[in-house]
């Protein structure tokens, strides 16, 4: 028997297989191009979901920011000539401001909960502290001995506050009260945050 002829099945079987199988080789190409689109999937879910992080906290920053400057316009709009006495008795401006960096003023629109219809003053300030904007309130309009404000942190990350009055005379100033008979046109706002860069507004005060 020629051993050619033996083999001859052998050989078609290896072949057959051969023609209907995979090999090692291609297996191993398949596992790498399966591993390679994996990890781009993956890569592309990451920054997908890193995105969508950074949005939201941008969105939660931008609502943060727009309270924040609509609670000190209608605190602004709400300026009253009322002056105040301090711990000690001394009379205080119904506005004052210090070296730009913390605004301290007497406002109206506070409503008593026991006279509806007569509005409450109340004393409020606006300053810088470990990079938080603060805006504080004292229970009593002329403060007592021990009266501490209510404080809250309204943005974080506060690199820097600059507040400017603008008097009569179209002169600003960063100090305030500078004379008796001198009145506010506008107060300027000037918040530096992280990530955000400079943001000024301009409020115009009541008349």
């Amino acid at each position: 028997m020629n051993i050619a002829t033996a083999f001859s099945p052998c050989k078609a079987r290896w072949i057959a297989a051969r023609q209907s199988g995979v090999t090692l080789l291609e297996l191993l190409v398949v596992i790498a191009v399966f591993s390679i689109i994996s990890a781009a999937a993956y890569s592309s879910l990451q920054n997908s979901l890193k995105a969508e992080e950074n949005f939201n906290a941008s969105m939660k920053d931008l609502e943060a920011v727009q309270m924040s400057l609509a609670l000190f316009q209608r605190d602004i709009m709400q300026l009253s000539p009322r002056d105040v006495r301090d711990a000690f008795g001394d009379k205080e401006s119904a506005i004052a401001l210090i070296n730009g960096r913390e605004l301290v003023f007497t406002r109206d629109g506070n409503f008593s909960s026991l006279k509806l219809d007569q509005a409450e003053l109340l004393r409020v300030s606006y300053s810088l502290r470990d990079e938080q904007f603060i805006r504080s309130h004292w229970r009593h309009l002329d403060i007592t001995q021990g009266d501490r404000p209510l404080s809250a942190s309204l943005l974080s990350n506060v690199t820097n506050l600059q507040i400017r009055v603008l008097d009569q005379n179209n002169l600003w100033h960063l100090d305030w009260p500078i004379s008796n008979n001198a009145k506010i046109r506008a107060v300027e706002l000037t918040i530096e945050l992280e990530g955000w860069g400079e943001i000024r507004r301009l409020f115009p005060a009541p008349v």
